[in-house]
């Protein structure tokens, strides 16, 4: 344990700290909702090291998707598929690293065999089985490497955040299409020299942050040349294994931002440009700034990148999926959950921390939101509860 404490930053001071399964997963899922992605694998790495348990593996997928690591992701869910063949989560994040890969067909099984084991859960397979067979529509190239290289090409996105494990936050998602015929700027902006198509690229954002994404690999960080402005931004950097040829972006934001707050990051797989808002909690409706003239004009709605000639309208199918989804009523465990996690998303730090503390070290048989008691607690020793009728406490390491 001590090994794998040092491996994963949790020895401080000379002490280890928090050593079992159960806590380093609760600590991984803190980190995992603060998006602090590559702190929550650790910790995911270390709990599914000390006990193999489906639900860890299929999070730990699910952080490597949000890390752009999709074949190791995939892995990790065939492991906890192993584990629980029922894992309904390790199934959708599973379908999410096939379709960023261009697997089109092994995602939409995936998801489709995510449903039928979890028709109720709110994750959105129905929303991601749809993009799998607009994607496989109209397409008579082989599914693989071709049909990937092609969706690259295409201006447009995947939309996006799905459920994260234990997430309480939400976040609204855009995603930025070109139309068949772009205007002049945009085409300026996004064509390269030798005239290939643009290198596709989505937004989204949370009540503090927008967030872009260029899905543009091998990009050298050194490279890559970025400037904030409160209403501007603009982004060039070389083709991937071409020197004369740059890809440039110039944005004239739709909200003003702070400058000095925003970042870039730049991984193997694209480049992420976060922007901090000026105006905390202020949803924007679009990423750039229209003019009046076209304020007032009917917006087109974007389409989907696919092969198909087809058009259809993915924002009335989300709000479909929405409404059916706000339109089941939950029963049993389901609405006893629904009740913790509407508890949690409206609670403060104090009383998730006397929820997430007292709930783990119980052994899921104490949910406290009052920290004063719970700070006090040794529901692993002294305190510690009788167990239901007919379970016994046993340590996680006798066998």
């Amino acid at each position: 344990q001590a090994i794998w404490a040092q491996r994963a930053g949790l020895v401080r001071g000379g002490a280890v700290q928090a050593m079992d399964a159960a806590s380093l997963y609760g600590s991984a899922n803190e980190c995992y909702v603060n998006e602090e992605y590559e702190e929550a694998l650790k910790h995911y790495t270390c709990a599914a090291t000390l006990e193999e348990r489906a639900e860890y593996r299929s999070c730990l997928a699910a952080t490597l998707v949000k890390l752009g690591k999709f074949t190791e992701a995939v892995q990790e869910a065939d492991a906890a598929l192993k584990k629980d063949k029922k894992c309904h989560m390790a199934l959708h994040w599973k379908g999410l690293a096939l379709f960023y890969v261009g697997d089109f067909v092994g995602a939409r099984a995936a998801f489709e065999a995510s449903l039928q084991t979890a028709p109720h859960a709110k994750a959105p397979r129905q929303l991601w089985m749809r993009k799998c067979d607009a994607e496989l529509s109209g397409s008579s190239l082989p599914l693989g490497g071709v049909v990937a290289e092609a969706s690259r090409q295409v201006a447009g996105t995947a939309a996006a955040a799905t459920s994260a494990p234990a997430a309480p936050r939400e976040v609204s998602v855009s995603t930025a299409a070109s139309p068949q015929v772009p205007p002049q700027g945009e085409a300026k902006a996004a064509l390269s020299i030798s005239g290939r198509k643009p290198i596709r690229r989505e937004w989204y954002q949370n009540n503090t942050h927008v967030f872009i994404t260029i899905f543009a690999k091998g990009v050298e960080e050194s490279a890559c040349r970025v400037d904030f402005k409160e209403q501007e931004l603009s982004v060039s950097f070389p083709f991937p294994g071409c020197t004369d040829e740059e890809y440039t972006l110039d944005l004239d934001l739709a909200e003003p931002v702070e400058a000095a707050e925003c970042r870039v990051e730049v991984s193997k797989v694209k480049v992420e440009i976060k922007l901090a808002k000026k105006t905390a909690g202020l949803q924007w409706k679009d990423l750039e700034r229209r003019d009046e003239a076209d304020a007032h004009a009917a917006p087109e709605q974007p389409a989907y990148p696919t092969s198909n000639k087809q058009k259809r309208d993915w924002s009335q199918i989300d709000r479909e999926i929405e409404s059916d989804l706000k339109s089941e009523k939950p029963a049993g465990d389901e609405a006893l959950n629904k009740l913790f996690k509407e508890i949690y998303d409206r609670a403060d730090e104090d009383t998730r921390r006397a929820m997430n503390k007292s709930f783990q070290t119980s052994g899921g048989t104490v949910l406290s939101t009052n920290w004063g008691e719970v700070a006090k607690s040794d529901y692993e020793g002294k305190d510690r509860p009788t167990p239901p009728e007919g379970q016994v406490w046993k340590d996680w390491k006798e066998k």
